[in-house]
């Protein structure tokens, strides 16, 4: 979810819950709320922790929990006592279970990038733990209890914080793990949920404004005799009004409504939105948890009965309840009648306890305790640094001095709002978002083993720096990517060119291609901008069906699928291998000579439309086409033989949601050089580009890298060498969509985005194109050692232009 944009704060926030009854999932969607207030914009993402350590686990575990809560509690109790009795049993525990989700969440944290992450379940906080200490996780971290009683499996010392709802559980939690920093936070529940007026909330639903409304809620399973209990309830007096909320157990809800009572004395609800008004509607809440309704309970203002609780962490809360002053405890039917009856007789008890469960309601907000681990550090961190993905330690591998793997942005700023903009103007815009942009405070670290340490800054007067173009923009930008970025780890630079003959300005952002690949450079960029008020960033939403994940015969099918794609795919990358294509034989050089083209995005879907198409296609035809002319009128290939290009490809729909990563695929296309014409062209890229996709192509590449890059440490090197090189390909032509609404940086509005791509070995031309707020920007990366054959960035950006007139005239005619 994101809505506009975070400023001053974190802009993703990970939270880490389970679907294992309900506590958890509220208290996640208490803290994504108060979130969303504190930090406008801010980009969260909830993941399922058992989902997350694989499939089947979740559902596994919760058969588990509920089959020893309703039939074995003496199991259950027997556990809990256990991890109390003995450290070492609960240290070991903790350590199995954080070992087993920390390293399955680490992909997970790698492709959101968060700089803050929250926990509201145990096995997803000892994940984090275990992640701190022994793979250099260096984000702010806390656990929240969802529960008024923490139990060892709760609390974790290598986290930043370990959050409490009350005074009286904070002795609890330092003996649960004596390291751990524990804090008292505010109740951590929606904003519904807050004292108000009854006689509101009963109108609303229905319910009798003048009996004593009792509400039955057992949590998400409706676990023990709710038919019982609600059997006790009416029976102690006429004036009582039950409404019992049984949750998923649809077996109970059947049972209570089959008894046959009235309406006004019997209210039977399943799963329900309605919960914030029923608690608001109600005299007494009864449960015999104390998880989320218990929190949400206290929160209104409303007395709470602990019923009968549940075996272990239930008798744990309302034990604490009870001596926080905040619950009656009731163990038997005598007991619940004869406080019930005391009730209808009077409501002073009833209102002393509301008394105080509003103080404590009315104790600070969950956004300050966000603030609070925003500003955080983890106090168990290890030595060990987080790990460079091998599948991104592949492309520093690949560098050779000459050839370099740094992708950027050629940003072209309208130059009568930036004409007076200055490097501290940048700075000043920038600065403040390298904080939220947990790629900007990465520094490469290690040689033998690649890690990230986070701890620090970069230094910006060193990152972010400008020039005064006497010898035109475009020069400046071939001499930017000419220069190496700053040696002091941080791989990423930012420069400002200002050209006052031309009348340009110019912003320069590159990044190593250890941080991402294109996808991640223009998420990062798009960051890096401001957007028009009220644009509603869908490009930054997280693609549908993205995080989905199959089961049962469905899933297996999908995993059979895919399976026999990457073989396919696998084959087709390995025959094609052994093919022919023409290589672009020229010196090398480390200076390079960029050309930029930018065409109006209607023009290329016009195109598209009329030669049923998509935009992609054509613009690589028109790339293919262009460079055909250019590099055929240079003598340099004769179009007896394609030009292999190596074709990015996104696992997923490309959005903006990620900003670190190399995550794309390839398929291998080979645009031909000889003379014909551009709707042949076309038509040969459509083919080829379809055809390799239906084979598995990107599957098959996928896997290929996430192989090789796991190769030992000594190796990877000499084989990213030997592979990413003309020995396979001879170019690389990439494509990507960005914003789709206007952009400004600074004050001025951003006119076009052109792409950098990188050079490889033996490869002297590569070429992109952006589409940015309905412009395509074309970029066209060529050694700077062909200018001696006759390449000029002028006929090179002419070439792309009269390619697209030239398929106007010949597709739209």
């Amino acid at each position: 979810m994101t809505a506009g944009r975070s400023s001053g704060g974190p802009q993703r926030l990970l939270v880490l819950s389970a679907d294992m009854g309900g506590g958890h999932e509220a208290t996640a969607a208490a803290l994504e709320q108060a979130a969303a207030g504190v930090w406008p914009g801010v980009e969260i993402q909830r993941l399922d922790t058992l989902d997350v350590m694989g499939p089947g686990i979740g559902r596994l575990f919760r058969r588990i929990y509920v089959d020893n809560v309703e039939h074995t509690p003496w199991l259950y109790e027997f556990f809990y006592a256990q991890l109390w009795r003995h450290t070492w049993f609960a240290a070991a525990s903790k350590r199995f279970t954080g070992s087993w989700s920390g390293r399955r969440l680490i992909d997970r944290i790698d492709r959101f990038d968060p700089d803050l992450i929250v926990s509201t379940y145990p096995l997803g906080s000892a994940g984090l733990a275990w992640l701190h200490r022994h793979r250099g996780l260096q984000q702010p971290t806390a656990a929240y209890v969802s529960d008024i009683a923490p139990h060892p499996f709760w609390i974790h010392g290598s986290l930043g914080v370990n959050f409490v709802v009350h005074d009286a559980a904070v002795t609890l939690a330092r003996a649960c793990d004596p390291e751990a920093v524990v804090e008292v936070c505010a109740l951590p529940v929606q904003a519904a949920f807050h004292p108000g007026s009854r006689a509101e909330a009963r109108g609303r639903l229905g319910l009798a404004p003048d009996a004593l409304v009792t509400l039955v809620s057992c949590g998400a399973y409706a676990f023990g005799d709710v038919a019982q209990t609600v059997g006790t309830l009416l029976g102690a007096s006429e004036r009582v009004q039950v409404v019992a909320a049984c949750g998923r157990n649809d077996e109970t809800r059947t049972r209570l409504e089959g008894l046959g009572v009235p309406a006004h004395r019997l209210k039977v609800l399943g799963w329900t939105d309605e919960m914030p008004v029923l608690v608001r509607a109600s005299d007494i809440v009864v449960s015999n948890a104390g998880g989320a309704i218990a929190l949400e309970a206290i929160a209104s203002g409303r007395p709470l009965v602990m019923f009968r609780p549940i075996a272990a962490h239930g008798e744990a809360n309302a034990n604490l309840l009870v001596v926080a002053g905040l619950a009656e405890l009731c163990t038997d039917e005598d007991q619940l009648d004869a406080y019930i009856r005391a009730a209808v007789r009077g409501r002073g008890a009833l209102h002393e306890m509301g008394e105080r469960a509003g103080e404590l309601a009315g104790r600070g907000s969950s956004g300050d305790s966000l603030r609070r681990v925003a500003g955080s550090h983890p106090s168990g961190r290890g030595r060990r640094t987080w790990r460079v993905r091998p599948s991104d330690a592949f492309f520093l591998h690949a560098d050779t001095p000459q050839r370099v793997q740094e992708v950027g942005g050629i940003l072209e700023l309208d130059h009568t709002a930036a004409a007076g903009l200055t490097v501290e103007d940048v700075r000043a815009t920038i600065g403040p978002r390298v904080a939220g942009l947990p790629i900007l405070r990465r520094r490469l670290v290690g040689s033998a083993r690649l890690g990230w340490d986070m701890s620090g800054a970069a230094d910006l007067t060193t990152h972010i720096t400008a020039v005064e173009a006497s010898h035109g923009a475009d020069a400046a930008c071939d001499d930017y990517w000419s220069e190496s970025l700053p040696s002091d780890g941080f791989p990423w630079g930012v420069r400002l060119v200002q050209s006052p003959d031309e009348a340009r300005t110019v912003l320069l952002v590159k990044t190593h291609h250890v941080l991402g690949d294109g996808i991640s450079l223009i998420g990062l960029l798009d960051r890096l901008l401001d957007p028009a008020p009220g644009d509603p960033l869908e490009e930054r939403r997280p693609a549908p069906g993205g995080a989905a994940h199959g089961s049962g015969r469905s899933g297996i099918r999908h995993g059979l699928r895919q399976g026999r794609l990457v073989a396919e795919g696998l084959g087709s990358l390995a025959a094609r291998s052994i093919g022919r294509w023409a290589v672009v034989d020229s010196a090398q050089s480390s200076r390079r000579l960029i050309a930029t083209a930018t065409v109006d995005e209607a023009r290329i879907r016009a195109i598209a439309s009329a030669s049923g198409c998509r935009a992609h296609e054509v613009v690589i035809a028109v790339v293919a086409h262009a460079l055909a002319r250019t590099l055929t009128d240079a003598g340099l290939v004769d179009g007896t033989l394609p030009l292999r290009a190596m074709v990015p490809v996104a696992r997923r729909a490309p959005r903006l949601d990620r900003v670190f990563g190399n995550w794309t695929a390839a398929v291998t296309v080979d645009l031909p050089l000889g003379p014909m014409s551009f709707r042949r062209r076309l038509e040969e890229v459509i083919g080829q580009l379809r055809a390799r996709a239906r084979r598995g192509e990107p599957q098959g590449a996928f896997v290929a890298m996430e192989l090789l890059a796991r190769l030992p440490a000594p190796v990877l090197p000499i084989v990213a060498r030997t592979i990413y090189t003309s020995r396979f390909f001879s170019t690389i032509v990439s494509y990507m969509p960005a914003a789709h609404g206007d952009r400004w940086f600074a004050g001025a509005r951003v006119g076009s985005l052109c792409p950098v791509v990188p050079l490889a070995e033996g490869i002297p031309v590569t070429a992109g194109a952006i589409v940015q707020g309905g412009t395509v920007g074309f970029g066209i990366v060529v050694d700077d050692a062909l200018r001696a054959s006759g390449i000029s960035r002028a006929a090179t950006s002419r070439a792309v232009a009269d390619t697209v007139r030239e398929a106007e005239l010949e597709v739209l005619r």
